[in-house]
């Protein structure tokens, strides 16, 4: 959405918060990458998960990001994003990654988040809620 990786994938997630949503196993931590993205293009999750509530649907949710955010910034970002690696992290920083994102078990493999974010996603929705 954009050209930011994670806008996409953090709407869902909000949009699964709400009364009636199903989360399954995402939440949008504080510490997480949707909320890493969140901030740096300026807005909070707070602000954030209020337009994805009122919002009719995501065009909405897009014409306010969009009267908010600079897309120029994306490139950037994404690029920033693309070299996030569970090897390069602090041990504490390790471990959360390994509990919040299951995939790990499995494909201890992957070391470049979005990958394992991917694998993830594939993972959990590849099975019914």
């Amino acid at each position: 959405m954009l050209g930011f990786y994670f806008l996409p994938r953090t709407i869902d997630k909000l949009r699964a918060d709400i009364p009636g949503g199903h989360p399954g196993p995402y939440v949008n931590h504080d510490t997480g990458f949707s909320a890493f993205v969140v901030r740096k293009i300026g807005v909070t999750m707070d602000e954030l998960r209020d337009v994805v509530t009122r919002a009719n649907d995501e065009r909405e949710v897009e014409a306010w990001l969009a009267a908010r955010v600079d897309p120029s910034q994306a490139p950037a970002l994404n690029a920033k994003l693309e070299s996030f690696t569970a090897s390069r992290m602090a041990p504490g920083d390790r471990v959360l990654i390994r509990q919040r994102h299951p995939v790990m078990a499995a494909r201890p493999d992957l070391d470049k988040v979005i990958d394992i974010l991917d694998a993830d996603d594939a993972l959990t929705f590849s099975q019914p809620l």
